[in-house]
């Protein structure tokens, strides 16, 4: 019996193998060799121990090692490195399942640099799924993790330099990457159902020209960006977009459906996205594009689509003190609204088939404005200044002339026309503008170009265009039948919680005004004398519950002793408060006049529509998106794509995992190390042995191998 080794080079480095054989011959009397057992990977101490021990067998004595020369071995007693290992090969065992890198080599700018770009997009992707975190502090974790083995790149070249340049290739690459990516998501399985949704990132500081201060989803006044995701049933990420913090969703959604319209892999599956679509003018505009669609409407247009929605038999339902008594009350609402006709889906949806809806046809553009309603507009402008200056509570002001806030506000900024043109308005020499172009012309700040556009507006409205000339972005479009697929829904335990939330209101409202004349009765009452306080307090109030419109608000005042004392009186407007109630529990889902499914199969479809706000759960919290820390807007588009790709990798490793979650799963798995020792020629690894979680993790995932040092070893290149 014998040693046989054999020595096999890889790029710069060596691998020694050996193998007992055994010499004999063979039938025809030739003489050759067989192996009797497959050593594997050898050092040069084991080579030499082994010789040895067969030489001292063949002679029949007993041989012992010398100390001294097993200390001179390649492998030092103590790792020199503990290197993060499982967790981010597993999520390279997905990257490369997905073809990225093939995927990204496509769309990425051809050059001769010494790192890939689409390995440093890996790492980056990775690095968002295990400890999200600025760029440079990428550069710093990069060197502490197995990925230089693993990608082959060395530490010293993946620098902050470098990651900002492959920021900027792959933000111009990210329009075909998407489209690459949707198509290769589509060979692995059709798509049942696609889901829009928007939402935003705040930024640190100032953030780009794209960041704007607004409002963000949680209310809290910021500059941000809004994040646009299409995503499938399954929550892989099919489209993304950044758009400026101000835009409005549904506009930046409209954008999504015209991208998509006509593409080969979308077919007839329906986009779900929420209620920021369901206007009349939204639905006409989306049924333009041929794009099957699912989608809530929205409650002020209930009455335009139908008038069978069930809750007269509701009206009189109230909760009761103790709310023990909710269950009850849900299940005699459910109860209501079966003996209506709706059907009973689960104890959380019922569903009223309304079949197919024709509203007839509706132009994109907005319904034109009679001659006088420009100069209704501008007096009622004046009448809201003067009323809220003398309030010093614009919405005050707003509630007493009869008009909702909203239109009282735009209303207001008729006023910064130039006092000329708003006396040519009063005057009647404007009768042909709309109220929405003389917004526009106001919104302009100097004189001279208000003029010029108020003469231009005014003068466009008296000559019809000819379709061959002047502008055509104003021009309406075509008209479209507003055809529709409609049903009712209804959720029981959403009844009893927003009447319940309703009550708790009223309690608020009558509380707060019986405190409140208690303070005004005291002798010394500081609000005793000012009535504008007194406006102020009730408005806030009732703004911040958006109720303005649903309290009449009566303040009687009297002389005692020469002092002018108040008291507060509220009632409830009971038809306002009847209407708010009719909507309690209910919903309408309106579908495209060609979806194939059911009623109860679409209104499924629209609550299913939590995929996309899992997804963006995900990269909010696991991925972190936000804060973004970049200042441009290329590289804060490339870091959204960064998040995308790594909510890829997050789903498919959630999808592949049957108890425990995506996030679960990498906290186990991020204790098993590659451990680096120095040796006297070159380094060698040896995996942490994995406790039994991480074992059951790698076979339920079938990448045992993962954790083989005999595998890994072959395909590392050591730093």
């Amino acid at each position: 019996m014998n040693l046989h080794v054999s020595r096999v080079r890889r790029g710069a480095t060596v691998y020694v193998y050996g193998q007992l054989v055994e010499s004999y011959r063979r039938a025809d009397g030739m003489p050759t060799q067989r192996v009797i057992a497959n050593l594997g990977r050898m050092s040069e101490v084991e080579i030499r121990n082994m010789r040895a021990a067969l030489e001292a067998s063949r002679r029949g004595t007993r041989v012992v090692l010398d100390k001294r020369e097993l200390a001179t071995g390649t492998r030092s007693t103590k790792p020199t490195h503990n290197l993060r290992y499982l967790d981010l090969a597993v999520l390279l065992a997905l990257w490369r399942e997905w073809e990225l890198d093939s995927v990204l080599e496509a769309v990425l700018p051809r050059n001769k640099a010494e790192v890939a770009a689409w390995d440093v997009i890996a790492a980056l992707t990775l690095q968002r799924c295990v400890d999200p975190g600025s760029k440079l502090y990428a550069e710093q974790w990069f060197p502490t993790t197995a990925l230089p083995e693993l990608l082959g790149v060395d530490p010293a070249r993946f620098n902050n330099a470098r990651l900002h340049r492959v920021l900027e290739q792959l933000d111009e690459a990210t329009p075909q990457l998407m489209q690459r990516l949707a198509r290769h998501t589509h060979e692995r399985g059709e798509f049942a159902t696609l889901f829009l949704d928007v939402t935003d990132a705040r930024f640190t500081g100032n953030g780009p020209d794209l960041a704007e201060k607004a409002k963000t989803k949680e209310g809290i006044v910021e500059r941000k960006v809004g994040i646009v995701l299409l995503c499938n049933e399954r929550g892989f990420p099919l489209r993304w977009s950044v758009i400026p913090g101000r835009r409005g969703d549904a506009a930046a959604m409209h954008d999504v459906f015209e991208d998509i319209r006509g593409l080969d892999w979308l077919g007839s599956t329906p986009v779900v996205c929420d209620r920021s679509m369901g206007t009349s003018a939204d639905l006409a505009k989306l049924l333009r594009t041929h794009v099957h669609f699912v989608t809530g409407l929205r409650c002020n247009e209930w009455t335009s689509y139908t008038s069978a929605i069930p809750h007269d038999c509701l009206a009189e339902l109230a909760p009761s003190a103790d709310e023990t008594q909710d269950g009850e009350l849900a299940l005699e609402a459910a109860r209501r609204v079966t003996k209506a006709g709706m059907q009973q889906v689960s104890p959380t949806l019922y569903v009223l088939d309304l079949g197919l809806i024709d509203r007839g046809e509706l132009a994109r553009a907005a319904p034109p404005h009679g001659p006088s309603d420009i100069r209704r507009a501008l007096l009622l402008a004046s009448q809201l200044h003067t009323e809220g200056r003398a309030a010093g509570n614009f919405s005050g002001a707003a509630r007493r002339l009869g008009v909702s806030v909203g239109v009282a506000k735009a209303y207001r900024q008729l006023l910064k026309l130039d006092p000329e043109l708003q006396q040519e308005i009063l005057d009647g020499r404007a009768d042909t503008l709309s109220v929405r172009g003389a917004l526009k012309v106001a919104a302009l700040p100097d004189s001279a170009q208000q003029r010029q556009m108020f003469d231009r507006l005014r003068s466009a409205r008296l000559v019809p265009r000819s379709p061959s000339t002047g502008e055509r972005a104003g021009a309406p479009e075509e008209a479209i039948p507003l055809r529709v697929r409609a049903a009712v829904t209804f959720n029981p335990e959403l009844f009893v919680d927003k009447r319940r939330r309703a009550q708790q209101q009223l309690d608020d409202v009558r509380r707060f005004v019986a405190d409140l004349n208690e303070q005004l009765a005291r002798p010394r009452s500081s609000r005793s004398r000012s009535r504008r306080d007194i406006e102020g307090a009730i408005d806030r109030l009732l703004r911040q519950r958006d109720l303005l419109e649903a309290f009449q608000i009566r303040i009687d005042e009297r002389v005692t002793e020469g002092a002018t004392r108040y008291r507060v009186h509220v009632e409830v407007d009971v038809e306002d408060w009847r209407r708010r109630r009719a909507h309690d529990g209910f919903g309408v889902i309106v579908a495209h006049p060609d979806e194939t499914r059911t009623a109860v199969e679409f209104c499924q479809l629209y609550r299913a529509k939590d995929a996309v706000e899992k997804d963006f759960q995900v990269i909010k919290s696991l991925i972190r998106v936000r804060p973004i820390w970049h200042r441009t807007d290329p590289k804060v588009r490339a870091h959204v794509t960064i998040c995308m790709l790594a909510l890829l990798l997050e789903r498919t490793l959630n999808e592949r995992l049957a108890n425990v979650s995506a996030a679960q799963a990498i906290q186990v798995l991020s204790t098993c190390y590659l451990n680096r020792f120095a040796g006297t020629s070159r380094a060698n690894y040896v995996v942490t042995h994995p406790d039994d979680a991480q074992q059951a993790l790698l076979r339920e995932l079938r990448l045992g191998q993962l954790a083989e040092d005999d595998y890994i070893v072959e395909r590392l290149q050591p730093r």
